[in-house]
């Protein structure tokens, strides 16, 4: 079981840093390439989102 457990966390690990590299990555491309896309607005966004939607489902209770 501990053996699983060890797969599953790094697995989830993995995909964690997967993401952190990509917002950095896309944060940096941003900079020094002006393009149409504003990513940390974008991730702002996408955050009010989750907090919203999901605080939301609470208030109803």
């Amino acid at each position: 079981m501990a053996d699983l457990s060890s797969t599953v966390n790094s697995v989830v690990g993995g995909i964690v840093s997967l993401i952190k590299g990509l917002i950095v990555f896309f944060v940096f491309a941003n900079i020094l390439y002006p393009t149409g896309m504003d990513p940390v607005l974008g991730l702002t966004k996408l955050v009010n989102s989750f907090m919203d939607g999901g605080l939301a489902a609470y208030s109803h209770c």
